[in-house]
């Protein structure tokens, strides 16, 4: 069974620098769940919306900002609220972000800017954004992480990054402005936090292991309406034209086809379904098959 592992983290902004990065810049109070699931299955881990922790000693409380979710290979980014994540094949490392409440006592007109990785699963630290409305304030942004808002300032963020292949998806911003395609419209007097967020679109993460599929093909006419045979796990077993069994393998892989423009569970159960069928058809036909090979039929 796949592994997951659910991670509970605070992005720190006090003493925010982005190169190089301060250390720490997260926080994670309590230790992750880490637990094994099913495949094909879902997982749906303990929703926090406030995160209470100890700032110096001083009990704070953090804001959850949003959910990521990587199997190393892909990643995806989910609002913050519930969450049920399928499992596939692959081990998946789930994400709660979250940032103080109240900003962590920045206290100065100034938002902070930063860069995510979907695929990462985390924050990134490459020159990323571009102050377009007044481009000397361009390398704090990457630098530091900061922006000033004594006045509006747009920003533009980067279509790629070096650290990784995921081109730009899209802003998240938190009381930092609008943002509208790679660009975000930060007022004066803002003081939130902006996410630049790069990840690829349509990323999926719960491919079903092989162990759920039937494999086989077929020899001589049966493709066309004729007899021939279908070869299981290297054995080849005859088959009449059109016989039960080819109605029957025939039945599963509509099923599988007729699935596969649904949604992930839909798709899952579907192949889980066809599988189910097409195992049965073939323990059906095969007492009868081998009476065929022997002449009994």
């Amino acid at each position: 069974m796949p592994h997951v592992s659910v991670h509970y983290k605070i992005y720190l902004s006090a003493g925010h620098h982005r190169q190089p990065r301060n250390h720490p810049f997260e926080l994670e109070p309590n230790p992750s769940s880490e637990v094994d699931v099913t495949d094909p299955g879902n997982i749906v881990p303990l929703y926090i919306p406030q995160l209470p922790y100890l700032s110096d000693g001083v009990p704070e409380l953090a804001q959850l900002l949003f959910w990521s979710v990587t199997d190393g290979t892909n990643g995806q980014t989910h609002p913050a609220g519930p969450l049920t994540q399928s499992v596939g094949a692959n081990p998946l490392t789930i994400t709660a972000w979250y940032f103080p409440v109240g900003g962590g006592g920045n206290g100065s007109t100034a938002i902070i800017d930063d860069a995510f990785s979907a695929v990462k699963g985390d924050f990134i630290d490459d020159t990323f954004v571009t102050v377009t409305s007044d481009p000397s304030l361009t390398n704090q942004a990457n630098v530091v992480g900061i922006v000033p808002t004594v006045k509006a300032e747009t920003l533009q963020a980067s279509a790629t990054v070096a650290s990784t292949t995921e081109p730009f998806s899209k802003w998240l911003s938190f009381a930092a402005g609008n943002p509208v395609g790679n660009t975000i419209d930060v007022p004066a007097g803002a003081g939130g936090l902006a996410i630049a967020v790069y990840e690829r679109s349509g990323a999926v993460l719960n491919v079903p292991s092989r162990q759920y599929e039937v494999g086989g093909f077929l020899i001589g006419g049966v493709a066309v309406d004729a007899g021939g045979a279908i070869v299981i796990n290297g054995k080849p077993h005859p088959v009449d034209p059109w016989g039960p069994l080819v109605v029957s393998l025939a039945q599963a892989s509509l099923i599988v086809v007729g699935s596969s423009g649904g949604t992930r569970s839909i798709v899952s159960e579907g192949r889980q379904l066809a599988a189910k069928a097409a195992l049965e058809s073939i323990k059906r036909a095969i007492p009868r098959i081998e009476k065929g090979l022997q002449g009994k039929e």
